[in-house]
């Protein structure tokens, strides 16, 4: 009898193997990066590909752009199996840009392809593009090597320079999932640069039940970061007419959000901790010590990283009425029987929510470099 249960095991393995089908890798099309927009009524994707073959020549980006549309991302991706000669593989895709069309209509359907798609990375970088994803996404491809691995160096740079809010899909799904929270992602277009062509930021998109509401410049963009504690290693430019100009390199910086209940209306406190060290003085005053200078530069830093934050909320909550950040999840632990009672209306009172914001502002004493 035991043989007989053994024969039959073997039996349904070599059954079930068969019916498995192994794919070899260069059966697949391994995509690199992929644009979706919304045209005719039908989706449109750009997706580029990495072509082994091309990667080994010394002129060209090791990649090869195809373009299929359908009625939906599934029957596109139909289309792109079939017209590839084989199958799509999202296991090593590094960026998604989201045509601004579909931002406006709204982001869900796309985020949850992706989400259901086994292959998909959490990690995988999510832009919004300043007009068509496949303009932005095919453009610069001639003209630079491996444009993917270039535009993760260039999010980078910009993230580095307090001028980028990196999203990626497993934080917008998060942000998805909580109707009383929106997102932020980057805004990207193709730079047109004869000389260096390539994708650039221009930008920060505010998205509120999925669609855009409004967007932040470069600049702006800084303010979101210190508000969600995001800003890592970056430089502050300081100009005074008696202080000269000076550079200020953040080391160190971090958020605390603290939620009061006061005149029946969430009031959100703000405390930034930011250390910095001077790392150049253009013409400084005379007369001054290191320290008396050190003390000056963290009034000026206090002030200009409280008038950016001041500046981002009050956009994101009375201009925009977008809890982007997703202090709504503060409230919701720290005020949990105000926020049962009052979670439906929540994005409708952001209009008159109040915050304020501390800056505890350290410069390093240590040394600097006069120029």
């Amino acid at each position: 009898m035991k043989k007989i249960s053994i024969l039959a095991l073997y039996l349904l393995l070599v059954l079930f193997s068969g019916c498995m089908r192994s794919v070899q890798l260069n059966e697949r099309a391994i995509v690199q990066a992929v644009g979706l927009d919304w045209k005719d009524s039908e989706y449109a994707l750009t997706m580029q590909i990495f072509d082994p073959e091309a990667a080994q020549g010394d002129d060209t980006s090791g990649g090869k752009m195809l373009r299929v549309t359908g009625k939906t991302i599934s029957q596109a991706m139909r289309n792109a199996n079939l017209k590839q000669g084989q199958e799509i593989f999202w296991g090593h895709t590094k960026l998604i840009i989201i045509g601004e069309q579909i931002a406006k209509d709204g982001i869900e359907s796309v985020m949850a392809y992706f989400n259901a798609d086994a292959q998909s990375r959490p990690n995988i970088d999510v832009l919004i593009a300043d007009g068509e994803a496949g303009e932005v996404l095919s453009e610069p491809l001639d003209s630079t090597i491996l444009p993917v691995l270039s535009t993760k160096m260039m999010l980078e740079g910009y993230q580095d320079n307090g001028k980028l809010v990196r999203s990626q899909l497993r934080g917008i799904l998060g942000s998805l999932e909580n109707p009383a929270v929106g997102a932020y992602l980057p805004m990207a277009a193709f730079s047109g640069d004869e000389e260096n062509p390539g994708i650039q930021i221009v930008g920060t998109a505010i998205l509120r039940d999925g669609r855009i509401a409004g967007t932040f410049s470069p600049e702006e963009t800084r303010g979101i970061l210190w508000a969600a504690g995001e800003v890592g290693k970056t430089q502050l430019t300081l100009e005074d007419n008696s202080l000269g100009v000076t550079t200020l390199d953040v080391v160190d910086s971090d958020v605390t959000v603290t939620v009061h209940i006061r005149d029946g209306m969430p009031f959100y406190e703000v405390l930034i901790q930011i250390k910095s060290n001077v790392s150049e003085e253009l013409s400084p005053v005379q007369g001054l010590s290191l320290a008396e200078r050190c003390d000056r530069y963290e009034k000026e830093q206090q002030q200009l990283v409280s008038q950016e934050t001041e500046h981002a909320l009050e956009r994101l909550f009375h201009e925009l009425s977008c809890d982007a950040l997703g202090y709504a999840n503060v409230l919701m632990q720290q005020q949990p029987e105000y926020w049962k009672a009052n979670k439906d209306h929540y994005t409708a009172s952001l209009k008159d929510i109040l915050f304020s914001v501390t800056v505890n502002s350290t410069i390093n004493r240590g040394g600097t470099t006069v120029s």
